[in-house]
């Protein structure tokens, strides 16, 4: 096999690194020792993405590369959601409203023939989670009463995971991809805008994590007003999702999440 020639790192994130190729194409190169099926499960998300016709990334199969194993991308040419402004009010809305109706695009696809499902992941995250035993058996009982749905989920859908190009929005990162329940990966979403990424400027400046505050509660109601989710079909997935969220190496800021469930009466 003809060896991959790495022209230029462009993205590098906690689970792998991201190089350019010739021919306006990429390779997403996963970081050793990472589970392989966590890289089934994106090229598996990424075809089936294709296959409804959503805007992405089309994948052209896996690669190795010295001991690490990836995937070849196209390269999608944008910026991603995460650094345009968002200090604009009027433009951030126009933004939130794409991101949130590009979700529910996804959402709108069936999810036949995907391997993979949600609960089974958030199921697998919860018992890795650092938590007490009494908080994890909460979270477990919770996520086993909903049930089992059958819709197309991103699985981590944020920011940062969307690129804004000439011709839309398009989602990266679909090795979180499963056939599940919308509302728990509309719950995981609102997590993410609540509690991930703190770093100095959000813990010290109340200001901005009101900000953060409003952004979460816009993106909300946008998903809510275009396809008349219900809060309380998001509600029950939030205690599953903000455990699996507690587990080791998460973006989730964890005294933060750990003071809100302590708010709502559960010992972490």
């Amino acid at each position: 096999m003809i060896r991959l020639k790495l022209q230029a790192l462009i993205g590098s994130g906690g689970s792998a690194d991201v190089f350019r190729l010739a021919g306006g194409r990429v390779l997403k190169l996963y970081r050793e020792g990472l589970d392989p099926g966590v890289i089934a499960r994106e090229h598996d998300g990424v075809r089936h993405a294709v296959d409804q016709g959503l805007h992405v990334a089309r994948a052209f199969g896996t690669r190795d590369h010295g001991d690490r194993s990836g995937i070849v991308f196209e390269e999608l040419v944008g910026k991603p959601l995460l650094r345009l402004p968002v200090l604009r009010p009027f433009r951030t809305r126009a933004l939130l409203r794409r991101f949130a109706d590009y979700q529910a695009r996804i959402h709108l696809c069936g999810a036949a023939g995907l391997p993979h499902h949600q609960h089974d992941i958030i199921h697998v995250r919860i018992e890795q989670a650092e938590v007490s035993e009494a908080l994890r058996a909460a979270a477990l009982e919770r996520l086993h009463a909903i049930p089992r749905g059958d819709r197309f989920c991103h699985g981590d859908y944020h920011p940062g995971n969307v690129i804004l190009t000439r011709a839309g929005i398009a989602a990266i990162d679909w090795s979180n991809a499963s056939a599940g329940d919308p509302a728990g990966d509309v719950a995981r979403s609102e997590l993410l805008f609540r509690y991930a990424g703190y770093g100095p400027s959000l813990r010290n400046v109340p200001a901005l994590r009101r900000i953060r505050t409003m952004t979460a509660d816009f993106y909300l109601r946008q998903y809510r007003e275009s396809t008349g989710l219900s809060d309380a079909a998001i509600d029950a997935w939030r205690l599953p999702m903000a455990v699996a969220s507690l587990v080791p190496g998460s973006r989730v800021h964890r005294p933060t999440l750990i003071a809100e469930l302590e708010r709502q009466g559960f010992s972490v």
